[in-house]
C-alpha cells in the first residue's frame, strides 16, 4: 500500500473529526485530535510507512537543517513582534492577549517549564497534527498536487489560528499567519517534518524568551509607537 499517494476512509474520517474537534474545543481540541492521530500511527503493521508518510524522514544534514531552522525562526518571530503583530493589533483594534504567560516574566523556573511545554506541544504535537498529518491528508483530496497543498495549508493555518482563540482576535490572526509559514516551510522542504518541527520549536523559544526578559512590549514599539 502506498501511503504517499492515497487517502483512506479512515484518514479522511480522522481529518474531518480533528478539524471539527479543534474548532469546537480550542485549545483542548488540539490534544484530543492529536490522540486520534497517534492511535492511527501506532495501530497496525505499517507503522514505519505511516510515520514516513507524515514527514518523518531524516534531512540530509542535521547541522545545516538546525542552523537554517534557527535563523528562520528568529527572523519569523522578530518580524512578527516588531512589524506584523502591531499592524494586526491596529487593524483589529485589539491587543494579542498574552496574559497567560505573565507568570514567566522574570521567573526562571516558570520560563523553563513553559519552554519545555512550548517545545513538546508546539514543536512536536502541533506539527505532527497540523503539518504532518492534516496537510498531507487533506492535500490528497485534490488531483492537482499544487492546489491540494495550498488548500491544505490555508485550511490548517486557519484552524491553527482559531485554536489560539484564548489570545484574542489578533492572536488568532497572528498565529494563523505564522502557521501559514510553517506550512510553506513543510511543503518547500519536500514534506520533511523536521524542518517545521525545529522551526516551530525555535519560534516558541524566541517568543517565550522575549516574554521572560519582559521586553515584548518594548520590541513592539520599535517601528510603531
Amino acid at each position: 500500500m502506498d501511503f504517499f499517494n492515497r487517502i483512506t476512509k479512515l484518514e479522511l474520517s480522522i481529518s474531518i473529526i480533528s478539524l471539527f474537534v479543534i474548532t469546537a474545543l480550542p485549545p483542548l481540541g488540539v490534544l484530543i485530535a492529536f490522540s486520534f492521530v497517534i492511535l492511527y500511527l501506532f495501530i497496525g503493521k505499517e507503522r514505519k510507512q505511516k510515520f514516513k508518510s507524515i514527514g518523518f524522514t531524516r534531512p540530509k544534514n542535521w547541522i545545516i537543517t538546525i542552523f537554517i531552522c534557527m535563523i528562520l525562526a528568529i527572523v519569523i518571530e522578530l518580524c512578527f513582534e516588531v512589524l506584523f503583530n502591531p499592524i494586526i493589533e491596529k487593524l483589529t483594534a485589539s491587543k494579542i492577549d498574552l496574559t497567560g504567560y505573565d507568570k514567566i516574566r522574570g521567573n526562571l523556573l516558570n520560563y523553563l517549564q513553559w519552554l519545555l511545554i512550548g517545545l513538546v506541544v508546539g514543536g512536536f504535537i502541533e506539527e505532527i497534527l497540523f503539518r504532518g498529518f492534516l496537510i498531507t491528508r487533506i492535500s490528497k483530496i485534490f488531483n492537482n498536487a499544487k492546489d491540494g497543498n495550498w488548500f491544505a495549508i490555508i485550511i490548517t493555518s486557519a484552524i491553527f489560528g482559531f485554536s489560539h482563540l484564548y489570545q484574542g482576535l489578533s492572536g488568532v490572526i497572528s498565529t494563523g499567519l505564522i502557521a501559514l509559514l510553517f506550512g510553506i516551510i513543510f511543503i518547500y522542504n519536500n514534506k520533511i517534518l523536521w524542518y517545521s518541527i525545529i522551526t516551530h520549536g525555535f519560534v516558541n523559544l524566541v517568543g517565550l524568551t522575549v516574554i521572560f526578559l519582559d521586553i515584548d512590549k518594548y520590541i513592539s514599539t520599535l517601528v510603531f509607537k
